[in-house]
């Protein structure tokens, strides 16, 4: 049998998805979903099951470093009868007696891997196009569901702390509202990691009848998100760990947030000079920092 890369079969699977053609997804979808029983099915019938060719499962057996598709049964049995301390701790790598610095030593890891691999996969040129257009946009739409809300919120933020004129919605009816209403030169920033969320698609496939630029920020360049848009920022991070995507697929889109907002500021120097001044005036004062010199006796 060829070498095996580490890992099990089902995670290498799953690392593999966002580069997979079509018909592979499909089978390794199914296979994600239920490797047990794929486990338990004969090629035959899950090239019905799947509407896929035994030639493409093969084909996905010997990217997977398998002779084919007995082995790859014999993989999946291996995964589902690999003794487990419980499915959030053998995922998360954390055991319940662990002490904080173990915890803190995985969280380091996970975060510095994830950005590391997100700004590696990332199309500089396209990260720079999309800023440029932001910089110049008459409106910055943005918007994300779910968790990905709280990222493109923090986009928005920080666009508008810099004079760029954003709005962020995280209601589907009200951005498709303000999506129907866009002008030649407004930017449209979409958040979804899987690139399938529904509203978001529904958001992009929107935009496409309309003058604005839609950019999409997710993981997967094959996903309808990404088709759809004008700019895909791919991030292309393979495992997440933590025992789910979404504990450290913010991280990812947070290093996206970074690239765009330093270079829109980097763009239009002196307006993001001005905005910054003004609007750190404008909270001084609420900041809990002294407006006089503070007391001798309490000078440091």
């Amino acid at each position: 049998m060829p070498h095996q890369p580490d890992g099990s079969t089902v995670e290498r699977i799953r690392a593999m998805v966002p580069a997979m053609p079509a018909a592979q997804r499909t089978l390794a979808e199914l296979i994600l979903a239920d490797p047990a029983g794929v486990a338990r099915t004969t090629i035959l019938d899950l090239s019905e099951r799947c509407g896929v060719s035994t030639g493409s499962i093969t084909r996905l057996c010997r990217s997977l470093g398998l002779s084919g598709y007995a082995d790859l049964r014999i993989a999946l049995a291996s995964d589902a009868s690999a003794p487990r301390r419980g499915t959030w701790a053998g995922e998360v790598g954390i055991d319940a007696d662990d002490g904080i610095e173990k915890v803190a030593e995985v969280v380091a890891h996970g975060v510095g891997r994830v950005v590391e691999e997100a700004i590696g996969h990332l199309d500089l040129a396209n990260v720079e196009r999309a800023a440029r257009l932001a910089s110049a946009a008459g409106r910055v739409l943005v918007s994300g569901i779910g968790g990905s809300a709280t990222v493109a919120s923090e986009l928005q933020q920080r666009f508008y702390r810099i004079g760029v004129p954003s709005w962020d919605w995280s209601d589907p009816h009200v951005a498709l509202t303000g999506i129907a209403l866009t002008a030649p030169g407004d930017v449209l920033f979409l958040f979804s990691h899987s690139g399938r969320t529904e509203e978001l698609v529904a958001m992009a496939t929107e935009a496409r009848n309309r003058p604005v630029t839609a950019v999409a920020v997710t993981n997967d360049p094959s996903s309808p998100l990404a088709e759809l848009a004008d700019i895909a920022l791919v991030t292309g991070v393979s495992q997440l760990g933590f025992g789910h995507e979404a504990a450290l697929s913010r991280h990812a889109q947070l290093a996206v947030v970074d690239l765009l907002y330093i270079t829109v500021a980097r763009i239009a120097l002196d307006r993001t000079t001005r905005a910054m001044a003004a609007t750190a005036e404008a909270v001084r004062g609420r900041r809990g920092a002294p407006s006089d010199p503070l007391p001798s006796d309490e000078q440091p």
